[in-house]
């Protein structure tokens, strides 16, 4: 059948035997006790971006009615639970311990299914199809709300297809990834999280890195879920180098966390630059920052 002839039905009949057959697929290997496809988007949209009222649930999933039943089930199953954020009219739904491990196992398997479905298609395709997907999607739906759901982990097509684990290409739910953000934010003197965003959330679109605050604060907060292909951008924008979120080298942490004291309070002293002989080494952008603090410290005084 020629790929250049489609009949009027063909296309919906196409979308909807794939959605059902992964569905199926998903819902058979992931483990997931008899759950609805709502129920599971449910999860994994809790998984992506943490706790959600259940108008915001209905947004992100993009249902044309109330989620509530399907939250209901999950609380009963003991996979979410209600809370209640930072304004407390306004209820939360979040994950428990147990509704965070079936999102996981979730994650895993579409990761899988998607290897073994496009895995033998060339990578230019692949990306021509997901693109007019988009453009699809972007008729029927909110703007953003892909970005908001998936901007955080998404790795260039060919890592992905190459990674053998998901392991490889996303970290999910790293505390230490959270605590490092907010470091750097501290080190930075970048302000609160919303003027951090708007500081940092630019120089990031200029690299093909779409963030939505939601997804920041997420990070800030819970470290993940986040492709290792965002956290090097993001590792680079805001320290100047690509390891910081990634690395364990205690010695390199060091050095990039002196280099970013150092430079932060030169900033403040005024010193944007150093003469022409060349960066220094985090020793002596160290030792001149404790100089330059001392300086700033005493003229506070007088």
């Amino acid at each position: 059948m020629s790929v250049q002839h489609l009949a009027p039905s063909e296309l919906r009949y196409l979308l909807l035997a794939l959605s059902k057959e992964w569905e199926r697929a998903v819902l058979e290997h992931a483990h997931t006790r008899d759950l609805t496809s709502a129920q599971v988007e449910i999860l994994l949209v809790l998984n992506e971006s943490g706790p959600h009222s259940m108008q915001d649930l209905g947004q992100m999933l993009l249902l044309n009615r109330d989620p509530f039943r399907s939250v209901d089930s999950l609380v009963a199953k003991g996979l979410v639970e209600r809370g209640s954020g930072e304004d407390k009219r306004k209820v939360l739904w979040s994950l428990t311990a147990e509704g965070t491990t079936a999102a996981a196992s979730i994650v895993a398997t579409d990761f899988t299914l998607l290897r073994s479905f496009i895995s033998d298609i060339p990578v230019r395709n692949i990306s021509t199809m997901v693109s007019l997907l988009r453009e699809l999607q972007s008729k029927v739906a909110p703007s953003g709300v892909l970005e908001e759901r998936f901007g955080a982990q998404q790795s260039p097509i060919a890592d992905l297809l190459s990674a053998q684990s998901l392991e490889e290409i996303q970290k999910n739910r790293s505390a230490v990834v959270a605590a490092r953000l907010r470091q750097v934010i501290d080190i930075k003197d970048a302000g609160d999280p919303r003027t951090a965003y708007e500081k940092y959330g630019p120089l990031l679109a200029q690299r093909d890195v779409t963030l939505t605050f939601r997804a920041w604060f997420s990070l800030l907060d819970q470290g993940g879920p986040v492709s290792d292909h965002v956290l090097a951008h993001l590792s680079e924008v805001l320290t100047g180098n690509a390891a910081y979120l990634l690395t364990d080298d205690e010695k390199v942490l060091r050095e990039i966390d002196n280099h970013m004291r150092a430079e932060n309070a030169l900033l403040l002293a005024g010193v944007t630059g150093f003469g022409g002989r060349g960066p220094l080494d985090a020793g002596a952008l160290q030792a001149l920052a404790e100089l330059v603090q001392k300086r700033l410290d005493a003229s506070e005084k007088d």
